[in-house]
């Protein structure tokens, strides 16, 4: 018999015969347990094994099929190949089938085969008739024109043919890749006297052998597999595709939950939020609201959380969309994995999506470099995704790193990251990349950093390395920082003494430096009047560091030389009086005043009149009404 490295799974309305079903195909009743039995139920997922015509075998995860039991029901279909979605004749479709065809769809299940079970109680024309609608009903979804067999399990018919049609279905589907690193969601957990503890589920990626190291995720607590099984007999090892019991030395039941993930150490991050492509449901009457809170399934765990639309306010049913989901507990996801997402309350299923960046910075706006990545991520381009997120970073990283990151074995993006224009770190025999303006940047921070501690702290000699590091950015590894404080002692702008960091031209010369700053900015904004520029563009034009740009304009904000309206805008006290004295004259003599009579009476744009207008308004020396001002009492 050969060693399964599919899983096939049931899925279908309440009483429509899938345990029924399995058992006749493959000799084992999935209900295992008394509760099932008594009730009559599938409540957890059962497990079966499945061998077919040309000698292949599948592990069978039956799932439930109440619409109570839908969270059970997207644990099991997370991690399936092949869908047997079954409909009963003498029903036909019902709520459920449809629910659970969306999630199929939604966790872009790529192969299907239909059973119309209880066949034998249908009349042959309203056989044909479920059929139809059945093949309709598949239509746009992923098992689209999936093949429909007849059966009944009671009399045997059909069940040749069902099986013949899985064994054609299975040949063309891909297994799972087992050079990815182990990953395990945990749906079971118990002790077995003697053993210790064992955890159950489906082996998403990855191998698991004797002796192995695993970590558990969201924890991040570690232990070691004892021993291994694959669907109830000892195993040498499991290989991706299987239904897995793994017994774990080092970690105590009480330390496991369902929905833990157990996977190679340091192949996985927490996170609490994520970048995904999300799709809203086409049957759903109502548009979806950016911010809205939703239950969040993937893999076999469920979490609360908020999907933030990026560039927009609402979807309408059967509209995408770049998101970031905000989670009130912790993930593990990985690059690729799908998730489905469920109303808040009443809870039904709204939707899913694809995980694009599973540890990205807070924000919906999204920078050009931002947006490319997450084309690229969704284009399953690795090499332009490698690219993408070492801009997005802004943070050297390994190709291992790189590779962790996108959920991909190092080999794909190694021979890219080589290839490619990149700057490169050596570090302790590792090679870090990262973009030029990545470390053009971190080494003006550096810089910049250097010189703000010394006009701080006049009287110190210098700056310990590692609170350095954490001025310039904390999530730099130490030995990295090392390096990058090396090329910028090569390029003259750091020393190095008694294991301080200081800047060569140190306190003596930086408040002569921040004079001269001082001296040219006030004089470029005394010029630009009404109209500014930036602080960027200050700095740039007064050729000073725009980190003590800042700072200097700060100094003169507060000596009341110019008004800051903004971390970015800035004016020249004296335009900003001659304006303020140009505008209570017309009040003076009209009584009112509109935003455009302003604008023309001062010569400058509505982009900056704006925030005059509104800051003379907090002063009192105008009063909004509407669209119009008037004189206002400290006018």
């Amino acid at each position: 018999m050969s060693t399964p490295s599919l899983v096939l799974g049931t899925a279908g309305h309440i009483d429509h015969g899938k345990s029924t079903l399995v058992k006749a195909l493959t000799g084992t009743d999935p209900d295992r347990l008394a509760e099932e039995k008594e009730r009559g139920i599938t409540i957890e997922l059962g497990f079966a094994q499945l061998e077919l015509p040309s000698g292949r075998t599948m592990g069978v995860v039956d799932v439930p099929g109440h619409e109570r039991f839908v969270r059970q029901m997207v644990a099991g279909a997370t991690g399936i190949d092949v869908v047997l979605l079954v409909v009963a004749a003498d029903d036909g479709i019902m709520p459920q089938t449809r629910e659970h065809l969306a999630i199929i769809d939604l966790l872009g299940i790529p192969r299907g085969v239909v059973a119309i079970t209880k066949a034998d109680l249908a009349e042959p024309d309203w056989l044909e008739l479920v059929e139809g609608e059945v093949a309709g009903l598949l239509r746009g979804t992923s098992i689209d024109g999936a093949p429909i067999v007849p059966v009944s399990a009671r009399s045997g018919a059909g069940l040749p043919e069902l099986l013949a049609t899985l064994d054609e279905v299975a040949a063309e589907a891909e297994s799972r890749q087992s050079n990815l690193p182990l990953r395990l969601p945990v749906d079971r957990v118990f002790t077995i006297a003697g053993a210790g503890t064992v955890v159950t589920g489906t082996l998403w990626s990855g191998t698991a052998k004797r002796d192995d190291q695993v970590e558990l995720m969201p924890s991040g607590k570690r232990g070691r597999i004892r021993s291994v099984q694959m669907h109830g007999k000892p195993a040498e090892k499991a290989v991706a595709g299987n239904r897995v019991a793994l017994n774990i030395a080092g970690l105590d039941t009480d330390e496991i939950s369902r929905g833990d993930i157990v996977a190679e150490p340091g192949t996985l991050t927490v996170t609490d939020r994520f970048d995904a492509r999300i799709t809203y449901l086409s049957s759903e009457e109502k548009p979806f609201e950016t911010g809205a809170r939703v239950h969040v399934h993937h893999g076999t765990r469920e979490v609360l959380g908020r999907v933030l639309l990026m560039g927009a306010e609402q979807l309408q049913p059967g509209e995408s969309s770049l998101a970031q989901l905000r989670l009130e507990e912790p993930l593990s996801p990985r690059y690729d994995d799908r998730f489905i997402i469920r109303s808040y309350s009443p809870m039904w299923t709204i939707g899913g999506g694809v995980v694009l960046d599973a540890l990205p910075p807070r924000r919906t706006t999204l920078k050009p470099h931002e947006r490319e990545l997450l084309d690229a991520l969704l284009g399953h381009d690795l090499s332009g995704a490698a690219l993408g997120l070492l801009a997005s970073r802004a943070l050297p990283m390994t190709s291992a790193q790189v590779a962790a990151a996108l959920g991909v074995p190092r080999a794909q993006v190694a021979d890219d990251l080589n290839r490619a224009k990149l700057e490169r770190l050596s570090v302790g025999g590792d090679t870090y990349y990262l973009t030029r303006d990545a470390q053009e940047h971190l080494l003006a921070e550096i810089e910049g950093e250097l010189l703000a501690f010394h006009e701080a702290n006049p009287k110190a000699t210098g700056l310990g390395i590692a609170a350095l590091r954490d001025r310039v950015d904390r999530r730099l590894e130490p030995k990295v920082f090392d390096v990058l404080l090396g090329l910028a002692i090569e390029v003259g702008n750091v020393v190095l003494a008694g294991g301080e960091a200081r800047h060569p031209k140190a306190a003596s010369t930086a408040l002569a430096a921040e004079g001269e700053a001082s001296e040219k900015l006030a004089a470029l904004l005394k010029a630009q009047g009404l109209a500014p520029g930036t602080t960027a563009e200050l700095a740039a034009e007064a050729g000073v560091d725009p980190g003590l740009a800042r700072k200097v304009l700060g100094k003169l904000a507060a000596e009341g030389a110019l008004l800051r309206l903004g971390p970015d805008l800035h004016f020249d006290a004296t335009a900003v009086a001659k304006a303020r004295e140009q505008i209570v004259g017309y009040l003076k003599e009209h009584g009112t005043i509109l935003a455009k009579d302003a604008r023309d009476l001062t010569g400058t744009s509505r982009k900056y009149l704006l925030p005059l207008l509104e800051y003379f308004d907090a002063q009192g020396i105008t009063k909004r009404d509407g669209d119009t001002r008037t004189l206002g009492k400290a006018g």
